[in-house]
């Protein structure tokens, strides 16, 4: 749908969540995000289609951060259109071009120290290898068309290198999964999953920075669109979530004699912190895990170095 004159919300459904892509159209013709692999043929090429554009008007394709329902249809694009551009930062480069580093070194890495991750199965929807071909950094800009501009923003804490889409013609900001309230929603309203950031400081100075930003609109990858006052509270409702996060894990470890592991703060504080099913509470891991980093930073945590390693309130 048309969000804007010449903006446009590609929206299309990935198990019990929407994703959702933008399309700016110009002089320049600039899609963010690419879905998984079966994105393009399912709903990004048949949308084109709807409106007029064929896929070698694509100029480029920004994969705003390192996930598989993000990045994973780069390859079909390409097949179609091998003159497009595929972008994304530096931070998130690797993880994109490999799927094998990205399934040990972002969805596995905790299983050797903490006996969590992620199997295999959800790597069908980012199989291929691909090449970006352009790396983007904060505060570089990308002209649609003569009176047209969007101003890239670097905003980590969800990924090394995740980024964000300002249009400054229409003071929106396209965040993707930069920010995510307090869990990711389903298709009815219910809540999917936590909150999977994985940088606390990194996702914390992230809310800081689109708080301080002439903001109108947030247009995000799962979450509903938020307009004035709503980008507020959708920022508010975020931090709200780290900063229980953190109460817990240090109530929790207080209140516990002897050590906790990371599965066993999972179980217990999972159903305090949100409303998502038991099965998707594993998701929680990434986000508990960047607050024990962090505590164990500043003195407060102290852990064991055999495997499962145990955390306590210094």
């Amino acid at each position: 749908m048309e969000i804007f004159p010449n903006v446009h919300e590609i929206r299309s459904t990935f198990g019990d969540r929407y994703i959702k892509q933008y399309l700016f159209v110009g002089e320049t013709v600039v899609l963010l995000d690419a879905g998984v692999i079966s994105t393009p043929t399912s709903a990004i090429f048949p949308y084109l289609e709807k409106i007029g554009i064929s896929p070698q008007r694509l100029s480029m394709v920004i994969a705003l951060h390192a996930d598989v329902d993000h990045h994973g249809g780069l390859p079909a694009i390409k097949d179609a259109s091998s003159f497009t551009l595929l972008a994304c930062h530096q931070g998130d480069r690797l993880l994109i071009e490999d799927p094998e580093f990205l399934y040990q070194n972002r969805y596995n890495f905790l299983s050797r120290d903490h006996q969590l991750g992620f199997g295999r199965d959800g790597m069908v929807h980012s199989p291929r290898t691909c090449k970006i071909d352009v790396m983007l950094s904060a505060e570089e800009t990308i002209q649609i068309a003569p009176d047209w501009r969007l101003r890239v923003w670097h905003v980590p804490g969800h990924s090394e290198g995740h980024l964000a889409l300002y249009d400054e013609r229409n003071r929106a900001a396209f965040t993707s999964d930069a920010v995510q309230a307090n869990g990711c929603p389903t298709i009815t309203g219910g809540m999917a999953f936590s909150p999977t950031y994985y940088a606390v400081d990194a996702y914390l100075a992230t809310i800081r920075f689109l708080e301080n930003q002439p903001l109108e609109h947030i247009y995000s990858g799962h979450w509903a669109s938020a307009h004035g006052v709503e980008v507020e509270r959708f920022l508010a409702r975020s931090r709200e979530f780290v900063e229980n996060a953190d109460a817990a894990i240090k109530a929790h470890l207080g209140g516990h004699r002897g050590g906790v592991t990371l599965k066993q703060l999972i179980h217990v504080l999972s159903p305090k912190l949100g409303a998502w099913p038991e099965a998707t509470a594993p998701f929680l891991q990434f986000a508990l895990y960047g607050h024990l980093l962090r505590l164990q930073q500043r003195g407060i945590v102290r852990s064991t170095e055999r495997a499962p390693i145990e955390y306590f309130l210094v």
